[in-house]
Formats: C-alpha cells, sequence, structure tokens
C-alpha cells in the first residue's frame, strides 16, 4: 500500500509548466531572382568597384576548375567575363574568394588546396575590373610552418590591405599584409590583434564599406575561465582599435560589420543570430544558427539588412529602432551580400556559389 501511495503522490505533484511559443515564422518573401553568370560560373564574391560590378569565383570543377571573374555595369548589370590571367600552378585552379578596388583597380584573393596536407593554397591577383594577372609571391609570404590563414583582401586609405592570422608569440594573431610593386610582405603587429597571456585574438573577416574598413571576429577572455565574446577592429594602416561587443553572452562572435553614422554587426550568440546596432544588441526574431553558418550586414540610408543562414535556411533580417522583421531568402550560407540602390545582391553557397538579386525597396521603406 505505501508504494501505490507513493506512486500516487509522484503522479499528482504540481503543475505542469508548459512549453515556451515556437517563434513566429519569417515572412516569405517573394521575388528573388538567380543572376546568370557567363560559362556557368560559380560565385564567391562580389564588390562595386568604381560603377562596375564585381564577381569573383570559379568555372569548373575538381582539377578542371579555374579562376574566373565577371563584370557587370551597377545599372545593368548584365554580367560578362573579365580576363583572368593565372601564373602559378596554384593560381590556375583558384577560387577567387575576395574581392575589393578602388576607381578601375581590381585586387583579389584566390584560394585552392594543395600540398600533401591539402592545406589551403593562397594565391593574389590584381588589375582592373577588365583583367586581373595572377601574381606570383615567394612561398614564404604566405606560408611556412607559422603561417595562419588568410581571410580578405580589402581597401583602405591606405590601398589595398590582406587580413589574416600568423604565428604570434601566444598562438596565431591577426595579422596584415600590404603590397608594394606586385610583392605583398607581412607588416608589423597591431597591439590589437595581438594575443596577450589573458586574451586570445579570432578575427574572422574583413570589409571595407561606408568608407570604413573593419574587421570581424571574437577574443576569447582568459582572466576568469574562457568566455568567447563578439568583437570589432577598426583602424587604418598600424593604427587598430578593438571594441568588444556589449552582452556577449556565454558564447559570440562576430560575422560581419558595416560602420556608417554608427557600426552594426551581424554574427551569434549562444546558437542564434544576434545583431549589434548603434553600441547595443538589438532584439531579433529568433534564428537557430551554427557553427557552420554566415552572414552579412548592411546599413542602409534608415535600415539595417542582414543577410543569413539560420540551419542553412536562407533568412533576410530587415529593423530600424528596434522593430524587426525575418524574411524568407534563398537557402544556402551567405557568402557576400552587397547593396546597391535599392537593389540587394547575396552570393550564397548551396552545393555551388550562386548569384542572387531582389529590389528590396519594399522593405527599405517599412
Amino acid at each position: 500500500m505505501a508504494a501505490l501511495l507513493l506512486i500516487a503522490t509522484g503522479c499528482t505533484a504540481g503543475p505542469v509548466t508548459p512549453p515556451a511559443p515556437s517563434p513566429a515564422p519569417p515572412v516569405q518573401l517573394d521575388g528573388w531572382g538567380r543572376v546568370p553568370l557567363p560559362d556557368a560560373m560559380h560565385a564567391s564574391s562580389i564588390a562595386l568597384i568604381g560603377r562596375t560590378l564585381v564577381v569573383g569565383g570559379y568555372v569548373g570543377t575538381g582539377t578542371d576548375r579555374a579562376p574566373a571573374l565577371a563584370r557587370g555595369a551597377a545599372a545593368d548589370p548584365h554580367f560578362a567575363a573579365a580576363d583572368v590571367a593565372p601564373q602559378t600552378p596554384y593560381g590556375k585552379v583558384a577560387d577567387l574568394v575576395s574581392v575589393t578596388g578602388s576607381g578601375s583597380s581590381v585586387v583579389a584573393l584566390g584560394a585552392a588546396h594543395g600540398g600533401a596536407h591539402s592545406n589551403f593554397r593562397w594565391t593574389v591577383w590584381s588589375g582592373s575590373t577588365g583583367r586581373v594577372i595572377d601574381r606570383p609571391q615567394s612561398f614564404y609570404a604566405f606560408g611556412g610552418e607559422e603561417a595562419g590563414g588568410l581571410l580578405d583582401v580589402a581597401w583602405d586609405g591606405s590601398g589595398p590591405m590582406i587580413v589574416g592570422t600568423w604565428q604570434g608569440a601566444r598562438g596565431l594573431d591577426g595579422r596584415i599584409w600590404r603590397v608594394a610593386h606586385d610583392r605583398w610582405s607581412r607588416q608589423a603587429p597591431v597591439p590589437a590583434l595581438t594575443n596577450t597571456a589573458t586574451r586570445q585574438v579570432a578575427p574572422r573577416a574583413a570589409e571595407t564599406r561606408s568608407g570604413a574598413t573593419v574587421i570581424s571576429g571574437s577574443v576569447i577572455d582568459l582572466a576568469d575561465g574562457v568566455h568567447q565574446s563578439a568583437a570589432i577592429w577598426r583602424g587604418s594602416g598600424a593604427s587598430w582599435t578593438l571594441t568588444v561587443l556589449p552582452d556577449a553572452g556565454r558564447r559570440s562572435e562576430a560575422w560581419s560589420t558595416d560602420c556608417a553614422a554608427s557600426c552594426a554587426t551581424l554574427g551569434s550568440r549562444d546558437g542564434v543570430a544576434a545583431l549589434w546596432d548603434d553600441g547595443a544588441r538589438a532584439p531579433l526574431p529568433e534564428l537557430t544558427v551554427g557553427d557552420g553558418d554566415n552572414g552579412v550586414v548592411l546599413n542602409g540610408s534608415d535600415r539595417v539588412l542582414a543577410a543569413l543562414s539560420s540551419s542553412g535556411s536562407g533568412r533576410l533580417l530587415v529593423g530600424h529602432a528596434g522593430e524587426w522583421r525575418a524574411y524568407t531568402a534563398p537557402d544556402g550560407v551567405v557568402r557576400a551580400a552587397l547593396l546597391v540602390g535599392s537593389r540587394l545582391y547575396l552570393v550564397t553557397e548551396d552545393g555551388g556559389g550562386s548569384l542572387w538579386s531582389r529590389d528590396v525597396s519594399d522593405l527599405l521603406a517599412r
């Protein structure tokens, strides 16, 4: 009887807490169009250089892969193939993963796997919007036992720059490369990008928009346990300032930053998408993200747009002054994005890089 009483008591204990309501689904957003690129090109990067849209990527697959660059007028972007001139074995199979420029000058970063351990082999390209040339470098410019990885090529007031990582006294530091007469060299360490006894830096991406160059990533605080917080670095030349973003949660990382009158940063925080706008974390709809997801944030005239993948599903966040809505977007991991007037371009990777486009004037006006 005692056993029966215990069972009965256990079955009637306390009220059951109802499950939390599911997040509202994103609004269906039609009107996305896949932009045709020459020679069935796979897109990996995009930039507006002068009045020309430039898309970097590759054509073909496997050992038949070759670097590719396409260009189109911003006012009427029907893309045509630009001339690409590889000069090195890895240049012949490179994917042009990052592209930037100024005026009519173009600089691109190429990536290919190779060697006994199939590590990334980097190539750097320069020229014009009509033709880029693979510029051979010393192996030790980007490689060797102390090498880390390269992240992006950007363009600041001192000219083109490559942002990456390199072995320092306490692990991989963030480092910057500059070019002179087509030869790239690693610059002196930048204190804000250098590890210390209590701080590990982890830069992830570099972008130049609205006249400012920003590096996005995270820092790991080792002073009291291990805490990873989203962070950005702003600067030019050898002068950079680190900002750890507020309300960073248990684990967060910055993916992309666009600084105009204020800075907007997109990233992840404790397994969901996060956006810091004008120094504060925005109240976003809940979108789950994993380690393989990514996104790009863009500062419009009075709206912030954030294109991202949420567990591989495409999403577009549009917000201003605390009001945010989530919309559907093309699926795949977002690799690059660009807002030209009211037209949004997205580069997504879902088995192969695609370029998508949509006029978002209806969203910017809300």
